[in-house]
């Protein structure tokens, strides 16, 4: 090259450099402002429409008042979609002026039906279901008041990729993509930005929540790893509920509904506007007779008791005070709400609280707990405007007079066998198995959202969080027995996600959050995928998550040194060692640390004829360090349960050498948690919707799921278990005014699956059930009539077993039948689920 080229390429990058620099100045020349309206079709103002200009990067949503603004629209005739929830997409021309504003009107029709509902707990933001880069369902109020039963469980039935497990009248379990337990912490649940989770063991609230059905405006599931964006306890997915806003839903809702099995439920919310306040209160009052079973527990493995086990040396029949056979199976629940809300244009304020109050029966992974008196209560302050999101708040769980059921029962018998006066009394063995509880958390969360018309128009959400677990056990079974001190623990985060159309077809989206928790090494849950759009409400994505499961008060901090004459539980911050009594190390134990799950997913989801929506998704995962279930590792028994062939015994040490003794001295029992093997899943989760006419729908999903590969050390198998149906399906249909008629029904089929979740082991038969539900309107008096039934009509199957082969659960023989009021189990040792039938009769102002 001459010396000449040098000067010419030098010149050459000089012009391409400023030609760059220069180019968004002279593309903001050549562009307009496009200012307009949003409305349905009596000119009500519609907020949350998305206005695209098609074949651009440019979109936004209106604000409360309807109106929406776009900068930056590049000169020439565009057309512009609009759309929301409830309306037709609107496709309309707009004609744009360099350095001109143009203004439109745009007024949508009703439509019947959604399909391709907004939903925010994907992303953080307001975006499509078919724009939505994951697996979620948005269930709306009109479906949660449609739902069978007074509870917002029922609804849930019937969500793609969700494992769906009912353990009584009023109670469930839910789980997503395998991997489920007795004690199942890898779903979490938030309410209005609130994290619904008990501090001392990271169960989910649940059935303990403090808000009744009607004051529920929708509920988001997000299926798969969350952590992104929401953290720990988001490994295999988010359950988002949110609460009806007062000028949303003004006015009165009564709701009395009576079943059987002595079920009653009396719910009721009213809503007003002051000027720019607004104001809500709700309360619920539920009980039932619920179905009950009697467990037997034989050499740590509970079973269903029989006639012939009574006066046994090696079982312990399920007793109450006073020598009831069995427990109070009478569950009630109380709970309430109140809100305050400040309305500032398109931003608001809102203080909020309530609690609850609960009776019935638990199961963990070790036995059961008679559960009385469990309070839940909160205190919410959040703030939101289209930019901005805060919220601060304070969540208390308390155990009550709740007491372990397995405990007591062990206690129990022996205590019969004592000299009179020496016996203890009803009141000192239930106090000698209570575990009093009192988990107070404290957090709060600050997000910013925006588009940047700097990164190609990219959407933008960042935010930051702080949680603060404060968890006292009375000094009776956690590290502030020996400590004197509550346990406290604090968490810090940062998250972020930045959605690029780096096409206007296609998607860019990246996410991550870094947590720092002060037990464990900081945890980074990345997130990445691309979403293409090959036309308007078609959608294919490919997404990679990383997300992990940490580890709970309870795992970390337990520490019972005399649960009874040979055994001591620990939790696992420092690790152990285990030995022979010659001293020879036969395993050694980390201290405990967060479970990973890695997932690849594929999708597509799209409606196709304006009718039809189906949404499908393939899903690879792969888990690392699954946290055990509470396990033995020091057994001086010689029995073999902790790792070792039976006949050799061995002993467990702590990280300063102390081997881990009864109050008597001798080596001891010793159980803890600890981390262990990993496993390969892969699975498809699919759902459809289709509209018949505007007034009938046929929906179905259905899950697949199999692990491909696991390694595990032998004898500790329980960590893998799938705990979950390699198939399950469901169908359904609706109707909607008829007249005044609006019904449904609905099938539902579960395969039959091994389940292990420490003494809860054994084969739940595969089952399918259908539920039916019909409601009157009765326009006069503004008032509803339902009717549901669960369970109508069922097929299913009940497993007997050797009693010789109770460790292992080998079935011998299985019973099979359909028919109306057909029993099955959807939870080892809790009891079989037959017909539930609930009346109701619903009062709404309109």
């Amino acid at each position: 090259m001459s010396s000449s080229g040098t000067p010419r390429l030098a010149w050459r990058s000089i012009l391409l450099v400023l030609a760059l620099a220069l180019w968004p100045a002279v593309a903001h020349a050549q562009s307009g402002t496009l200012r307009g309206t949003v409305a349905g079709r009596d000119g009500e103002a519609l907020a949350g429409a998305r206005v695209t200009v098609i074949g651009t990067r440019l979109v936004t949503s209106t604000n409360p008042q309807g109106a929406f603004t776009l900068r930056g629209v590049p000169s020439g005739t565009h057309q512009l979609r609009v759309s929301a929830a409830g309306f037709r997409n609107e496709t309309s021309e707009a004609s744009i002026r360099a350095g001109e504003e143009t203004l439109v009107a745009i007024q949508l029709e009703d439509k019947p039906y959604e399909l391709d509902a907004v939903v925010i707990s994907a992303s953080r933001q307001s975006e499509r279901v078919t724009e939505a880069p994951a697996t979620i369902t948005r269930i709306g109020a009109d479906q949660l008041d449609a739902a069978v039963g007074n509870t917002f469980a029922g609804a849930l039935k019937e969500v793609k990729g969700l494992d769906f497990v009912q353990v009584g009248m009023t109670s469930v379990g839910i789980n997503a993509r395998g991997f489920n337990s007795s004690f199942n912490n890898r779903m979490l649940m938030v309410e209005d930005g609130r994290i619904m989770v008990l501090p001392e063991n990271g169960l989910p609230v649940g059935q303990f929540t403090a808000t009744p059905k009607v004051d529920l405006g929708g509920i988001e599931v997000l299926v798969g790893p969350g952590a992104a964006l929401y953290g720990a306890d988001a490994s295999s997915g988010v359950i988002s509920m949110e609460t009806k806003d007062p000028r949303t839903y003004p006015g009165l809702t009564m709701e009395v509904t009576g079943g059987n099995r002595s079920y009653r439920d009396v719910q009721a919310r009213y809503a007003g506007v002051l000027g720019d306040w607004g104001y809500k209160v709700s309360g619920e009052y539920q009980e039932a007779d619920d179905w009950s079973n009697r467990l037997t527990l034989v050499s740590g493995i509970a079973r269903a008791w029989r006639s012939t086990d009574v006066g046994s040396a090696t079982v312990a029949p399920e007793v109450s005070p006073g020598g009831v056979n069995g427990l109070n199976w009478d569950a009630s629940v109380a709970r309430g709400t109140a809100a305050v809300v400040r309305y500032f244009g398109n931003s608001r304020l809102e203080l909020s609280g309530g609690g609850s109050v609960t009776d019935g029966v638990g199961q963990t992974s070790v036995g059961r707990n008679q559960l009385q008196g469990w309070q839940y209560n909160f205190g919410q302050l959040r703030f939101s405007s289209p930019r901005w999101y805060a919220n601060v708040y304070r969540a208390q769980s308390k155990s009550g007079d709740s007491w372990a059921t397995n405990r007591y029962s062990q206690a129990y018998y022996p205590n019969l066998a004592r000299p009179a006066e020496t016996r203890m009394t009803d009141e000192q063995l239930v106090a000698a198995s209570d575990w009093p509880s009192d988990g107070r958390m404290y957090a709060g969360e600050v997000q910013y959202n925006s588009r940047v018309p700097m990164l190609l128009n990219s959407a933008v959400v960042l935010g930051t969080s702080y949680r603060r677990d404060v968890v006292s056990s009375d000094r009776q079974w956690l590290t502030d027995r020996l400590t004197g001190e509550d346990i406290s623990i604090d968490q810090y985060a940062g998250f972020g996600q930045v959605t690029t159309p780096v096409m206007p077809w296609m998607d860019v989206v990246l996410a991550g959050r870094y947590d720092i928790h002060e037990n464990y090494d900081a945890q980074f849950s990345p997130k990445a995928g691309v979403v293409v759009r090959p036309m308007a409400g078609q959608n294919f994505r490919v997404t990679y998550n990383r997300a992990f499961k940490s580890p709970t008060i309870l795992q970390t901090n337990f520490h019972i040194p005399d649960w009874n004459a040979v055994t001591v539980i620990y939790g696992n911050t420092r690790g152990f060692t285990v030995k022979r009594p010659d001293g020879t190390v036969f395993r050694e134990y980390a201290p405990l640390q967060p479970e990973e799950n890695t997932t690849w997913e594929f999708g597509y989801k799209g409606v196709l004829g304006d009718r039809l929506f189906v949404d499908v998704a393939h899903y690879r995962s792969a888990y690392e360090n699954f946290m055990s279930p509470l396990a033995v590792i020091g057994d001086p028994l010689n029995a073999g349960l902790g790792g070792q062939p039976a006949g050799t015994s061995v002993w467990a040490y702590d990280a300063d050498g102390n081997r881990l003794n009864t109050a008597a001295g001798n080596p001891a029992l010793a159980l803890t948690y600890y981390n262990l093997g990993a496993a390969k899943i892969q699975g498809t989760d699919a759902g459809v919707n289709f509209v018949v006419t505007p007034k009938i729908n046929v929906r179905g999903t259905l899950s697949l799921i199999d692990i491909s590969d696991v390694e595990v050390d032998k004898g500790r198998e329980e960590s893998t278990a799938l705990n979950s149906p390699e198939m399950k399906w469901t169908l359904g249909g609706s109707f909607q005014d008829f007249g005044r008629l609006t019904g449904g029904l609905t099938v539902r089929h579960v395969d039959e699956y091994y389940f292990r979740s420490g003494v809860n082991r054994g084969f739940i038969s595969g089952f399918t059930t259908l539920d039916a539900s019909l409601g009157y309107r009765i326009d006069r008096f503004n008032t509803t009539v339902n009717l549901g039934v669960s369970n109508l009509f069922g097929c299913g199957g009940e497993f007997e077993y050797d009693d010789k082969d109770l460790l292992r659960a080998t079935p011998t023989d299985e019973k099979r039948g359909c028919g109306f009021g057909q029993k099955h189990t959807e939870m080892i040792n809790m009891p079989e689920i037959g017909t539930m039938v609930f009346l109701g009769i619903k009062y709404q102002t309109r």
